[in-house]
């Protein structure tokens, strides 16, 4: 049995000392496509066209606090609920600048980059949704938040 799974980005938020300064938007959400019942699926950071996408941008040498928000499970019909879980290394950031190199890290952690030499950085977001084997098939969704905190 397989059902459609969509996760949704939302709730971008800057703190209000900020908000003139750092800008974020949503790219992309994080989605798992079709999930096979009692077959973990997981999506890397790295994926192309299924991880989410945040892009922050904010002044040369500016340093923020990034910190996201993550839910145990996601909501579905008639109440089903369906665990989702966050790898230390299922978050990555990258700055716009040449030769930027990508950094993983836990998005269960804050991270405090510093905009040099970029002044965008896109953040993405993986995970592991865990359907047990009776899952009730249809969409789920839930909302992942990222705050950014201007220093």
């Amino acid at each position: 049995m397989r059902f459609q799974l969509l996760f949704l980005l939302s709730a971008l938020a800057a703190a209000p000392s900020a908000a003139a300064q750092v800008s974020i938007t949503g790219i992309r959400d994080l989605t798992f496509g079709p999930v096979i019942v009692g077959i973990p699926s997981s999506v890397g950071p790295s994926h192309p066209t299924k991880s989410g996408q945040f892009r922050i941008t904010a002044p040369l040498s500016s340093k923020v606090q990034v910190r996201f928000t993550l839910p145990d499970a996601l909501a579905g019909p008639g109440g089903a609920q369906l665990p989702i879980s966050f790898g230390s290394n299922d978050a990555m950031a990258i700055g716009s600048a040449p030769g930027s190199t990508p950094m993983t890290f836990n998005p269960k952690a804050t991270r405090n980059p510093q905009f040099q030499p970029s002044t965008a950085y896109d953040v993405f977001i993986g995970g592991t949704v865990t359907p047990a084997g009776n899952q009730q098939p249809g969409s789920y969704a839930a909302t992942i938040t990222l705050t950014i905190t201007n220093f």
